[in-house]
């Protein structure tokens, strides 16, 4: 089993990979920069933990690929 921890280092991992100008939307909260989601994630807000999961349900999607 993989732990909350590994989880949120995959997804920060994830998050370094992209270019610093990409703007995310999730929701009604509007875009947000590259350095806004990783705060939020390593601070495991509400939309850290939003992102988490939508990252989470991305790479479960691809698993059957």
């Amino acid at each position: 089993m993989v732990s909350n921890a590994e989880i949120k280092k995959l997804v920060l991992m994830r998050l370094e990979t992209m270019p610093e100008t990409i703007k995310i939307s999730l929701g009604s909260n509007g875009e947000m920069r590259k350095a806004d989601l990783i705060k939020h994630v390593k601070e495991e807000d509400e939309l850290g933990k939003l992102f988490i999961e939508v990252q989470l349900d991305y790479l479960r999607s691809m698993k059957g690929f």
